[in-house]
């Protein structure tokens, strides 16, 4: 009976090392800390893109789980027949994606405010109500799904006005997945990088 209980203690050891469970006022505090960085970035001048997409980049990879985000978009088939060197690849592209655009959709600052509104604990995850308010247009809601595999928090995914982020990029990159692969996706995105940056609003 002992080493049973020793085993069934190990096995629980193990899987609480791969998620963490996550307190509120962590949770709560690590999105304002996003909020406050996300009006730094908009407080860049416009002119001054690369440092917006310098600083986004910063964000995503200190407060986003980028590789988590990619293996998801993928789905578990293409993504347990991807070599590392591969998935890498495609991570580190994909990322450049995400700047890319959300560097020229963030806009410029002008007396936006960042509230936190509550936090509801489902699992494994946090799921963070926040919404982001501005004088001159109508709040935008946000909601920032965290969790914490063993390296802190992270953002697995973001839903803004009810549209996941995570969803969203699957079903962009559905068709292409479907037909091409993961290099074709590859191919894809780095064409898409290539394009010229947008306007960004305000500018």
């Amino acid at each position: 009976m002992k080493k049973i209980g020793i085993i069934i203690t190990l096995i629980i050891c193990v899987l609480s090392n791969n998620v963490i469970a996550i307190n509120k006022e962590d949770a709560n505090q690590f999105v304002v800390d996003i909020g406050n960085q996300a009006i730094k970035i908009l407080k860049i001048p416009v002119d001054d893109k690369e440092k917006r997409k310098k600083e986004l980049q910063n964000l995503l990879q200190e407060k986003f789980d980028m590789p988590f985000i990619a293996k998801i978009i993928l789905g578990k088939e293409i993504y347990k027949n991807t070599s590392e060197e591969k998935f890498r690849k495609f991570s580190n592209i994909f990322e450049i994606h995400i700047v890319k655009i959300y560097s020229s959709q963030l806009g410029t600052y002008k007396g936006q405010k960042f509230n936190v509104k509550n936090t509801e604990i489902k699992k494994k995850d946090a799921f963070v109500y926040s919404s982001i308010e501005s004088p001159d247009f109508p709040n935008t809601n946000i909601v920032w799904r965290v969790r914490d595999l063993g390296e802190g928090l992270k953002v697995i995914d973001m839903q803004v006005e009810g549209v996941s982020l995570l969803r969203t990029k699957r079903n962009d990159f559905k068709m292409v997945l479907d037909s091409q692969g993961i290099d074709g996706l590859i191919m894809t995105l780095e064409s898409m990088n290539q394009i010229p940056d947008l306007k960004i609003p305000g500018e």
